[in-house]
């Protein structure tokens, strides 16, 4: 049953636990989130950027639909359809457009004060209806079709000015995380757990870890328990599911996809309950 992302997160805050957030782009990726989601009776959040959907040829509205269509074969599986990374004002409305329920804007590669005036804007055009997630500081890494960035890391007191004057209902922070971890730089990320302390005590909305591929466990079961109430996943997914495809290539098409979507679907299973989420649907 579909359900606003913000009352997914809402149960996640109230639990204790956090909701995976699966990078999809196609019919496969969106038929493991289902089947995960079913076996361990946990929420999911299906999630895709433009700079995924854009090279198959998909549209919001595709996805959006593609969704939906598995949403009512498995009925009893509780999620949400968000845009991850909007990397403009435009990219968010065109999802809010195609069908999607949540966005997030990430306006953290500009000014403060141009990040804040947008996702008022985007706040107020998703509607009571909709879920606004943005970025307070800079996660590192490379996202969104966009460079490398260096990290920059959420600032306590700018984080409760950005809420007071936006109005978003979650919040990606910066503690050390970085997106594409497997390619971008080397070594685990090592997560600031002071100043994720200092960002919760300062926030009442549920806070968003990105770039959660590579983090140790540990790390993520530890800070599900400080506030992180979405962790995104979109590295270690897709090495798996390529790694069963390279491997069973010399299948017919119709295997070696199934293959791999059965892979995909064991591997997103792990992260619900290393999230917590696995019992809560």
């Amino acid at each position: 049953m579909e359900q606003k992302m913000k009352d997914l997160l809402a149960g996640a805050w109230e639990g204790k636990y956090a909701v995976p957030a699966i990078c999809v782009s196609n019919m496969e990726s969106v038929l493991a989130c289902f089947q995960a989601a079913r076996a361990a009776r946990s929420p999911v959040i299906i999630q895709s950027a433009w700079s995924e959907m854009e090279p198959q040829m998909i549209t919001y509205a595709d996805l959006a639909g593609l969704i939906r269509c598995f949403g009512a074969r498995f009925a009893e599986v509780p999620f949400a359809i968000h845009l991850d990374h909007g990397m403009s004002e435009e990219e968010c409305m065109g999802a809010l457009a195609g069908g999607f329920s949540s966005i997030m804007y990430d306006g953290s590669a500009g000014s403060y004060e141009d990040n804040v005036t947008v996702t008022r804007r985007l706040r107020r055009a998703a509607g009571a209806g909709g879920t606004l997630e943005a970025e307070v500081g800079r996660v590192g890494g490379a996202e969104g079709g966009g460079g490398d960035f260096e990290i920059v890391k959420s600032d306590p007191e700018q984080l409760r000015d950005f809420l007071e004057k936006t109005g978003a209902d979650a919040i990606a922070v910066s503690i050390g995380n970085f997106h594409g971890s497997h390619g971008v730089h080397k070594g685990a990320p090592k997560l600031d757990f002071e100043l994720l302390a200092r960002l919760h005590d300062v926030c009442g909305v549920p806070l968003v870890l990105h770039g959660a591929s590579g983090i140790p466990e540990a790390d993520v079961r530890r800070a599900v328990t400080m506030g992180i109430c979405k962790v995104n996943y979109y590295t270690q997914l897709y090495n798996v599911y390529m790694d069963c495809v390279r491997d069973n290539c010399g299948e017919t098409m119709e295997e070696c996809m199934g293959r791999a979507t059965r892979v995909l679907a064991g591997e997103i299973e792990k992260l619900m309950d290393m999230c917590g989420s696995a019992g809560k649907a």
